[in-house]
């Protein structure tokens, strides 16, 4: 179709895979990848990942436990260090072992001196000389004594705080080893569990490396570079009332969107998302508010606009709104009334976006009701309650008498069954016949971006 329809010549190459069919060489590979992991993958069981994460959780307590106990062990260690120090540095023994050493030295004099006076008087050989030699003699035991049992009460205690230090260490060195040992159980137990499936991932590889190395299977192909609504910091709201800037977007998040059949604040999970790349960069116009809100626009933006009642589309071409009254939701779900003080323009960017919600066809940009690129005729194709913030009901029902509502068959082409209803694209016939758009500008347009389509 024609690339200017949409207003803009700028192009942009991109290779994509012929539809010719693949070389003789390529299809007996994939034959024999369907012969030969088929079977595993069917066998398959996928049950076996929802004991995954017990299995973690449990290694990681276990964990846990284990790290509790080192520093008890650690302080055990530097207990017994410090004692080994203090012995060494004073050479003071344990108490308890010095009063037992004491004892036992005490007594044995005791003996040798009762011996010695025995002996002495049985021989009636008792003076003060003999027993001044006796007494010399005895205290050179009592000496030799002392220091013998010094010694070894002094290498006993070191012999000891060396084997209590050598099993604290152990401990330590255990628990150390018992942790790394269990941090390779959640791992192990993923790889186990993705063990029925990895040849067939490694064989999937080998098989797009074979691909991706034959540049003749593919064409290289013009296509119009794709234009989106609104800059990367634009903020939306997801479901549960978190904000992001619309680039960190997911595609399956849930975003606030305005519900025109009930006239109220709602989600809705997301039917496409434009993602716009210009590496040359587009124009940014900077819309902003009286209430000092600002936001930047790339091309086109749909917003609600009290002063004509319906959408209206901003853009290079169409920038007179300043004094107009934009719909925006405020914080407890409420619309307000906010009016346009000026549109700038404000550089270049080389992303945008557009999130497209499913059915209700508008999103909350910075909070003000928007509509993307492409799309105003659809979304003003019912009349709207400008009080309510709804759909005229009387009117939407005599537009649905009048032009009826369309057939499947104009879009089974582009789109599932299921993707239709849910969109309410059998409505179309209503924006048809009131000549808001042709039924073929609406396909070539669905056509042209049916790859930003998540369904």
């Amino acid at each position: 179709f024609d690339l200017q329809f949409f207003g803009s010549s700028k192009t942009s190459s991109q290779q994509v895979q012929k539809r010719d069919p693949m070389p003789e060489e390529l299809n007996t590979l994939v034959k024999t990848l369907y012969e030969k992991i088929y079977p595993g993958l069917q066998s398959f069981d996928p049950s076996s990942f929802s004991n995954l994460q017990g299995i973690s959780d449990k290694a990681i307590q276990q964990q846990s436990d284990y790290l509790d106990k080192i520093p008890g062990y650690l302080d055990k260690s530097n207990s017994i260090i410090d004692s080994i120090l203090n012995v060494t540095n004073t050479g003071n023994i344990p108490s308890g072992l010095t009063n037992a050493m004491n004892a036992s030295v005490n007594k044995e004099l005791q003996g040798s001196m009762g011996n010695m006076l025995n002996g002495l008087s049985s021989r009636g050989v008792l003076n003060s000389s003999i027993t001044n030699q006796g007494v010399s003699r005895l205290g050179q035991q009592a000496a030799d004594a002392y220091n013998k049992n010094y010694l070894n009460a002094y290498n006993s205690v070191l012999g000891g705080y060396g084997t209590a230090l050598q099993g604290a260490q152990g401990n330590t060195n255990s628990l150390l080893s018992a942790i790394n040992t269990v941090g390779t159980i959640p791992s192990q137990a993923y790889q186990n569990a993705y063990a029925g499936i990895m040849p067939a991932f490694n064989f999937w590889q080998t098989w797009q490396q074979l691909e991706n190395s034959k540049p003749e299977m593919y064409d290289t192909v013009v296509t119009q570079k794709q234009r989106s609504c609104v800059t990367g910091d634009t903020i939306v709201t997801l479901a549960d009332g978190e904000k992001v800037p619309v680039r960190d977007l997911k595609d399956d998040d849930e975003i606030l969107v305005w519900d025109f059949d009930k006239g109220e604040v709602t989600s809705a999970s997301l039917m496409a998302f434009f993602r716009g790349c210009d590496l040359d960069g587009r124009d940014v116009f900077k819309i902003m508010f009286e209430d000092g809100s600002n936001i930047g626009i790339v091309h086109e933006h749909l917003f609600f606009d009290f002063n004509v009642g319906k959408f209206v589309a901003v853009n290079a071409e169409n920038l007179n709104y300043v004094g107009h009254e934009f719909a925006k939701v405020n914080e407890d779900g409420e619309i307000v009334k906010v009016k346009v003080a000026g549109i700038v323009k404000d550089g270049k960017v080389t992303d945008s976006y557009a999130p497209q919600p499913e059915r209700h066809w508008n999103f909350l940009a910075n909070g003000f009701i928007s509509g993307n690129d492409g799309q105003l005729g659809f979304v003003n194709r019912f009349e709207f309650d400008t009080d309510a913030m709804k759909y005229d009901e009387k009117e939407k029902k005599a537009d649905l008498l009048t032009f009826g509502t369309c057939g499947y068959d104009l879009f089974e082409d582009v789109m599932t069954l299921n993707f239709f209803a849910k969109n309410r694209f059998c409505e179309s016939d209503v924006a048809f016949g009131k000549g808001l758009m042709t039924p073929r500008e609406f396909i070539e347009y669905l056509r042209k971006f049916e790859y930003c389509f998540l369904y």
